[in-house]
């Protein structure tokens, strides 16, 4: 650990002595030595395949990978969005953003290490074994229930109908995941094609769903974490099978001149969109790492600049005034996305729009480089959140609403901003408490707690 430090911490030192010009088109060589040294040493320290989905560790590779193919192409002119090429090249405080942002990997580094030593050192009781079947005739039914629930909100796509498909996901499949029966990957495979079909607009959720699944095979598998040949395959089959979704999402959004109409037509379509001019302008828009990686460097330039002034936290607490209509407190804080869209694209503002930035750029708006504290305060406290949901015993309203809210942290780490990301849970709630309510009316529904030593010494 102590040579990943010096060597990531030699990068911040460095980045404070380039020139700004260099920073512009090859900062991604920093980031990208970050992504090769801070993340494999993290999975080599993660003893179980779940702590892979720590909230801290998860926000680190989304950030570097935003960071390392956004620094990359953006400034090349890479992307649908031409102007967030021309801010990325006219940026004149590349000396200070980018050791900040190195800074706030190298923090997320740090919390993750503290958090996976913390799970090392106190049982689990997440985990389970098994759970006794249903019959089928009843395990059919409740498939069919869950599915077309999920199926209903995503065709009609009721207002932020993401919450409750994730609620509605995180109940079906940690059933399913945890009686171990092989239909899930039918049913896997329906969920998704679902939203692609229907919610194709929407790559996070898609995302969030893939890493759902994914965490509650790794949760109640209690699978460790190798680096043996069917595992690197199983990664990489992960990483297609998200491209691949993500890639037909586009087509049938009209990407590279398509225009398929229904799923089968756009998977038909993918081979030709692949080996088109249009690709790479495609996949950096479809990765969103044209506008995530814009307006991440933009938006501490404009606060260097003081066209934002210092928010002192006020991003932060706003969450407290949710509730209070800003007509009866005008005072009342904005979210960053509301202020830096404001300056940045005021006419996208006029019509009620807005874009994201991400959390350690929010803190450099409130704080700037001091920031990094509060930073590092706000992930040690969210990590806390997967601790109680590893802990504590699964299947219970509180275990439920940490998967719920470790899964969703991209939507408050990529900028959507700490009230969007809680707003989200108070939707999703009510379905997890009223399940909750009904397994104790069922105790056969739930799960027994199992810890995830036994598992090993079982093994």
């Amino acid at each position: 650990m102590t040579a990943v430090l010096i060597l990531n911490i030699g990068l911040v030192i460095g980045a404070l002595v380039l020139p700004n010009r260099w920073l512009i088109y090859n900062s991604y060589a920093l980031y990208a030595i970050q992504l090769l040294t801070l993340v494999p040493y993290l999975v080599w320290r993660a003893y179980f395949a779940k702590h892979l989905f720590i909230p801290s560790f998860f926000t680190l590779m989304y950030f570097l990978v935003n960071l390392t193919f956004g620094g990359f192409l953006v400034p090349r002119d890479y992307g649908w969005n031409k102007n967030y090429a021309d801010v990325a090249r006219s940026i004149s405080s590349y000396g200070v953003l980018v050791p900040y942002l190195l800074a706030a990997n190298i923090v997320l580094f740090l919390v993750t290490c503290h958090t996976i030593r913390r799970l090392a050192l106190t049982p689990s009781h997440a985990t389970h074994r098994a759970s006794p079947r249903l019959p089928l005739a009843v395990a059919l039914l409740i498939d069919a229930a869950y599915i077309a629930a999920f199926v209903l909100i995503t065709v009609l796509n009721v207002y932020s109908a993401f919450a409750f498909q994730l609620a509605i996901l995180i109940l079906h499949l940690s059933l399913l995941v945890q009686t171990r029966q092989r239909r899930r990957f039918v049913l896997y495979g329906i969920y998704l094609l679902t939203f692609v079909a229907w919610n194709f607009d929407n790559k996070r959720e898609l995302a969030m769903l893939l890493f759902l699944i994914t965490y509650f095979e790794s949760l109640y598998g209690g699978f460790r974490v190798r680096l043996r040949p069917r595992n690197i395959v199983a990664a990489g089959g992960f990483v297609c099978a998200f491209l691949g979704l993500v890639i037909t999402a586009s087509v049938l959004r009209g990407y590279g001149g398509s225009d398929a109409e229904t799923l089968v037509d756009a998977v038909a379509y993918v081979p030709q969109y692949i080996g088109s001019d249009l690709f790479i302008d495609g996949l950096t828009d479809n990765l969103e790492l044209n506008y995530n990686y814009g307006a991440a460097v933009n938006a501490i330039e404009l606060g260097m600049k003081g066209s934002i002034p210092l928010q002192l936290g006020g991003s932060l607490w706003k969450v407290l005034w949710l509730p209070v209509p800003r007509a009866l407190f005008p005072d009342k804080p904005e979210s960053i996305m509301q202020i830096y869209t404001r300056v940045y694209a005021p006419d996208q503002a006029s019509i009620g729009g807005s874009l994201p930035v991400s959390f350690s750029s929010e803190m450099f708006l409130n704080f700037n480089v001091f920031g990094l504290l509060p930073f590092a305060l706000v992930w040690l406290a969210i990590d806390r959140l997967y601790r109680k949901c590893d802990e504590g015993p699964g299947g219970t309203f509180s275990h439920r609403s940490c998967v719920f809210l470790s899964i969703s942290i991209l939507l408050f780490a990529r900028g959507s901003g700490l009230e969007q990301w809680l707003f989200y849970y108070f939707l999703g709630a009510p379905i997890l408490a009223f399940a909750s309510v009904l397994q104790r009316i069922g105790p056969a529904m739930s799960a027994r707690p199992f810890t995830a030593a036994r598992i090993v010494a079982e093994r």
